[in-house]
């Protein structure tokens, strides 16, 4: 597979969640919240293995963040495309999840987890950065 394929369909999901979060500005609503995580989970996988194609590396997420992502990447870009992708893990295992006042709480493993609408902005915004440093490369 061509690594151009995967990071078309990065940039794509990247835009959809973007697009998302204008929505959940005038329409609060956990669903909406739930595919930003999603579609955040799906852009930062396929940009991880766009960069794995890319440098001919076989491997995982792990081969990524030691090998591949410090020569292109920032460390607040690298922690953001590793968190949108637990928080999405978080997000299936959680048995319970709702959105009050902006803040998405996840009961995760008999914890409970507070993601703050405004990291989840700040995530996206790593990864869009991420996906004009993959243009740069």
């Amino acid at each position: 597979m061509d690594y151009r394929e995967e990071f078309y369909s990065a940039r794509w999901h990247l835009d959809v969640a973007k697009r998302m979060l204008g929505v959940y500005d005038e329409y609060a609503e956990k669903r909406v919240l739930v595919g930003v995580i999603r579609e955040g989970a799906k852009s930062a996988g396929k940009l991880v293995r766009a960069f794995l194609i890319r440098e001919g590396a076989k491997g995982n997420l792990q081969t990524f963040m030691i090998d591949v992502a410090p020569r292109y990447l920032s460390e607040e870009e690298i922690c953001g495309v590793v968190g949108i992708l637990n928080l999405e893990r978080d997000q299936k295992l959680a048995r319970v999840e709702f959105v009050r006042n902006d803040k998405v709480l996840l009961e995760v493993g008999g914890k409970w987890k507070i993601l703050e609408v405004s990291r989840l902005r700040e995530i996206i915004g790593h990864i869009g950065s991420v996906v004009e440093n993959f243009r740069q490369v």
